[in-house]
């Protein structure tokens, strides 16, 4: 692609994307493996480019993913690694996931027994592996106090089903992202749940399978936690916060992503900005107007919150952002020009945009940013 003809892109580095993974690897303990998360195309970085690459580097590693289409997209481009696929399909697809060996999440006994139904039907066998909800509240099969002894048969019933081929078991912590006192209580709370219903499996002549529970923090945390397999999405991207990291790491952002300053203007103080007037200049202002806005993925609601990176300078938005365009504060950052660089999210060091300036605003967090970038803004792959 020609960059010079390009007046909003995002560079994809996979080499900083491998190195995020084999960190990763370095913090689990012996004998745990990595489900690496793909979903929502790879968080908006490219599923396909990523698989291969994490393919090639750690052939071993599972696939996590959130629903067929997804998990049907990485066959046919040759991924042949272990893929799990985290929420809903149709029981009538049984054939197709027992086909292509795609691993599909039991999210409930009423679930598990119309699957098995189409999969016995079919005279296919579908690889799954058991949910468990502790606290999330979510999908799964209820794990508390009153519901366990139900759950503990539901789930012997499950493992022994015909036509399901249970090779694991999982639940997912809800406050894993906090340190806070409470939350700390509410993820072990989660952990020894688990444990208790694996356990119990165990007693009855079971074998659980790979047991997983960690997400990202909880995987660069709490080693305790890791037992079989880890998955992890926001980490891998060099997405997650520092606040959410309790030493540092050398995680990498993945993403970066550019746009071009398509004109330069001076205005006088008093001048109303974008639509609805939301920003008047409080005075003589160079404003620079970005060639990115909400169609691309930049959120509306950074309006008069946003700020970028031109020539290294922080510039803050100023006004609505439109939906091809919006307005920068340039004035204190005189050598800016048409065609320079803007830099919106990603870089490193003292001269990066971080996540947190996009999402922390908007109350949201990081992957609703990366997700969300359209797909008329191009990817460019670099590295390996």
């Amino acid at each position: 692609m020609d960059l010079t003809t390009s007046r909003c892109w995002v560079e994809i580095s996979l080499d900083a994307l491998v190195s995020n993974c084999r960190v990763l690897h370095q913090l689990l303990p012996p004998g745990c493996r990595l489900m690496n998360i793909l979903k929502a195309n790879a968080y908006g970085h490219g599923a396909i480019p990523a698989a291969r690459v994490l393919e090639q580097s750690f052939p071993d590693d599972w696939i996590g993913v959130a629903c067929l289409s997804e998990a049907l997209e990485l066959r046919q481009a040759g991924i042949r690694q272990e893929i799990l696929i985290l929420g809903y399909t149709p029981p009538e697809a049984a054939p197709l996931l027992a086909a292509e060996n795609i691993t599909q999440t039991l999210l409930s006994p009423d679930y598990t027994a119309r699957l098995a139904a189409c999969a016995v039907e079919a005279g296919a066998a579908v690889p799954c592996h058991l949910k468990l909800d502790t606290g999330m509240t979510r999908i799964g099969y209820p794990c508390c106090d009153a519901s366990f002894t139900d759950t503990v048969e539901n789930a012997v019933a499950a493992y022994r089903t015909p036509g399901l081929r249970i090779s694991g078991i999982f639940t997912h912590f809800s406050s894993s992202y906090s340190h806070e006192p409470e939350d700390d209580a509410y993820t072990q709370a989660q952990f020894d749940r688990f444990l208790r219903l694996c356990q119990a499996l165990e007693e009855r002549g079971i074998q659980p399978g790979l047991r997983h529970c960690c997400n990202s923090p909880a995987t660069v945390n709490s080693p305790e936690y890791a037992l079989d397999m880890c998955r992890v999405g926001t980490v891998l991207y060099g997405l997650l916060p520092d606040t959410a990291m309790l030493h540092p790491s050398a995680f990498q952002p993945v993403m970066t992503w550019k746009a071009r300053v398509a004109m330069v203007r001076q205005v006088a103080a008093g001048t109303p900005v974008s639509y609805s007037r939301q920003a008047v200049t409080q005075r003589d202002t160079m404003l620079a107007v970005v060639s990115a806005g909400d169609a691309d993925g930049y959120p509306r609601q950074l309006t008069n919150l946003g700020r970028v990176r031109i020539h290294g300078r922080v510039c803050p938005v100023v006004g609505r952002v439109c939906m091809d365009m919006f307005m920068v504060d340039v004035t204190d950052c005189p050598e800016v020009s048409v065609d320079d660089e803007v830099l919106l999210l990603g870089g490193s060091g003292d001269e990066a945009v971080p996540c947190q300036w996009l999402y922390k605003p908007l109350g949201l967090g990081p992957s609703a940013i990366s997700c969300n970038i359209r797909s008329r803004v191009p990817r460019i792959y670099r590295g390996l």
